[in-house]
């Protein structure tokens, strides 16, 4: 086998494992900074679709105006939305019996309505305290709930960035890779 030959095998190998390598490491840095489950080559797919229709969008205008064509009239649909709410209210009512007649029995009449009017302001109070006290309990709850997913998201935020990291480091190695390809067929184009 010649030089030349061995330097361009060896050319291709680094740069098929270069480029291997390199589409690995963009596959890794994509998913570990993208949703779960959104897919890579749709997305690079949909990326380069996209490119290609602005191309030829733009190819079409220039041709457009070197031929002095007017453009073309675009005709779109509007959508409605709609939105609705609702608000809840709740209560609660006491009811208490009938009083005492006020003309036959005063004193009955002025102690029933002070034992009302003191049950009343007890239950209100009551309603407040346990209103208090379930605020502190939810509360405390919520603080836990936020503290543990505080450190939920610092841990996958750490781990996003190492995957990230390890990402692109394939991503360089990759390209080294490539680079030493083409050294390589620098090396065999010398040696013809």
């Amino acid at each position: 086998m010649s030089a030349e030959m061995t330097f361009n095998l060896i050319s291709v190998g680094f740069s098929a494992l270069g480029l291997f390598n390199a589409a690995d490491g963009f596959r890794r840095t994509f998913k570990s900074v993208t949703a779960p489950g959104d897919p890579f080559f749709r997305r690079v797919l949909a990326t380069e679709v996209a490119l290609v229709t602005r191309w030829r969008s733009c190819l079409t205008r220039a041709v457009r105006r070197a031929f002095r064509r007017p453009a073309p009239t675009i005709t779109a649909t509007l959508g409605t939305a709609l939105s609705v709410e609702t608000a809840m209210n709740l209560r609660g009512f006491v009811q208490f019996g009938p009083l005492p007649d006020v003309t036959q029995e005063p004193a009955a009449f002025t102690a029933e309505v002070e034992r009302r009017l003191n049950r009343a302001f007890q239950l209100a109070q009551d309603v407040q305290h346990e209103l208090r006290q379930e605020e502190q309990v939810r509360d405390k709850r919520d603080q836990q709930v936020a503290a543990d997913l505080g450190a939920q998201i610092s841990a996958l935020d750490e781990q996003a960035k190492r995957d990230a990291l390890e990402g692109l480091r394939e991503q360089v190695l990759g390209w080294f890779l490539v680079a030493v390809g083409l050294i390589a067929q620098v090396a065999a184009l010398l040696a013809s």
